[in-house]
């Protein structure tokens, strides 16, 4: 059962549809082959219910002449004409060819018959046949001495009254057995049909049921895995079209393995190959991004981004923004280099960076223009505020070095935007400031104000 459960989509619906086709199958042969029980059955029924109907009703119009035929022999005792023997004889024919009959359509249906209503009914009834027979003929050789002489006394009557009663009862009392006999037969009749019906309803409402059930469980199964399919494309159509990476999937929980779910794996891995192509895409663009933006010795950023940030912090200026420049350089790095070498002087101009990125906040922006020349851009920063910063970042340059490297200092200059500035306006004035700072003796930081600016 377990296996079926983890076996394939078409595998088990092809097995629920053999399981439906067969349950129908056999539906339909159990139908075919009750109908034809049914069918033998009724046909003996009507061997048996026919013949015996007809017999009743015949039985009862005989009585019924007998009845006549007595009352106009109780009518002779009293004076009145005597009725034919010879009626009596044709009556007394009829009847025993009746009961003939009777009995042997119930021997035949004792005999032939694999069905059995009621074997003691039919045996009842056999012996009130054997009964009546004995009392017919004895009845008959009565009124043959009696009416010899065509006439029957009193007291002959009040003998042969008591036979008769007993032959009229011993009728009445085959009527009732051939009436239940009758009764018995419909009612197993209605039985077989009830039952076949309830059963035939009871088989079409499972196979209905099962019907039902496949129904449903293809439905279910194909809108969920169609569902998590179109779920995981939608997924990916977003991805590509904002160029993000997919979310990251979790492994997949044991499934069947069936065709949807087989899909839905396959389409799992080329989303998470697509996802990382789109990481690895990402990667590879944000490190040429620092290759062209970065400056490959330092860090910094190098002249080309330059360029391309001054000019949206000029046109934020322009709209009301506020920024300061501070342009910076090493005092005497020539003679480093000649001194020490040009390894060391890389050294120095590395450990510069990340002393001056110490002091810096997220939003300040370092520059290496080229050589041993940095500009910073500081993000809504006043001048004087910019010349406290420029002081601090000159202090943080004159601690002691831990690594061995030769002792340094900068200059700096600094400048503040003005309404109107453009790129060559805003660097000339933090240049010219620059420039001061050096001509006072280096290691000292000028505002762009104070050299008259």
């Amino acid at each position: 059962m377990l296996n079926w459960f983890q076996g394939s989509l078409t595998r088990k619906i092809g097995s629920l549809s053999v399981v439906l086709l067969s349950f129908l199958f056999l539906v339909i042969l159990y139908s075919v082959i009750t109908l034809q029980r049914i069918d033998g059955e009724l046909r003996e029924l009507d061997e048996l219910d026919v013949p015996l109907s007809e017999s009743m009703a015949e039985l009862e119009v005989l009585q019924l002449k007998q009845h006549l035929f007595l009352e106009q022999l109780a009518l002779a005792c009293r004076g009145g004409p005597t009725p034919s023997l010879t009626e009596f004889r044709q009556h007394k024919a009829q009847l025993n060819a009746l009961l003939g009959q009777v009995e042997k359509t119930l021997t035949a249906a004792l005999r032939q018959h694999r069905m059995r209503l009621d074997l003691q009914a039919h045996q009842a009834a056999l012996a009130s046949i054997e009964r009546l027979l004995p009392l017919s003929e004895a009845l008959e050789q009565t009124l043959t001495l009696h009416l010899q002489d065509q006439q029957m006394t009193a007291a002959e009557w009040q003998a042969f009254e008591p036979r008769a009663q007993e032959l009229d009862a011993g009728l009445e009392r085959l009527l009732a057995q051939l009436d239940s006999l009758t009764l018995s037969v419909s009612r197993y009749s209605e039985q077989h049909e009830r039952q076949f019906m309830f059963v035939n309803a009871g088989l079409g409402l499972a196979g209905l049921f099962i019907g039902i059930y496949l129904t449903v469980y293809i439905i279910e199964v194909f809108r969920r895995r169609i569902g998590r399919i179109q779920g995981q494309i939608d997924s990916l159509h977003h991805s590509l079209a904002s160029g993000e990476p997919l979310p990251v999937m979790t492994p997949p929980v044991r499934r069947a393995p069936d065709e949807l779910a087989e899909l839905e794996q396959d389409l799992r891995q080329m989303m998470q190959q697509l996802s990382q192509e789109i990481c690895n895409r990402q990667q590879v663009e944000l490190s040429l991004l620092e290759l062209a933006t970065r400056d490959k010795l330092t860090g910094a950023f190098n002249r080309h981004k330059w360029d391309e940030q001054l000019k949206v912090e000029l046109a934020l200026g322009a709209r009301g923004g506020q920024f300061s420049l501070i342009l910076l350089d090493v005092d005497h790095f020539k003679q480093i280099n000649d001194r020490h070498g040009h390894d060391v002087g890389d050294k120095v101009l590395q450990q510069l960076v990340t002393r001056l990125q110490q002091r810096l906040r997220a939003s300040d922006m370092l520059f290496r223009l080229g050589g041993e020349e940095f500009a910073i851009l500081l993000r809504q920063q006043s001048l004087a505020a910019a010349g406290q910063l420029a002081e601090s970042l000159r202090q943080q340059v004159e601690l002691p070095d831990e690594a061995g490297l030769p002792a340094y200092q900068i200059s700096l200059g600094v400048s503040d935007y003005r309404l109107g500035d453009n790129q060559e306006g805003l660097f000339r004035r933090a240049d010219q400031a620059l420039y001061l700072a050096k001509q006072q003796g280096r290691n000292r930081v000028v505002l762009s104000s104070a050299a008259g600016q």
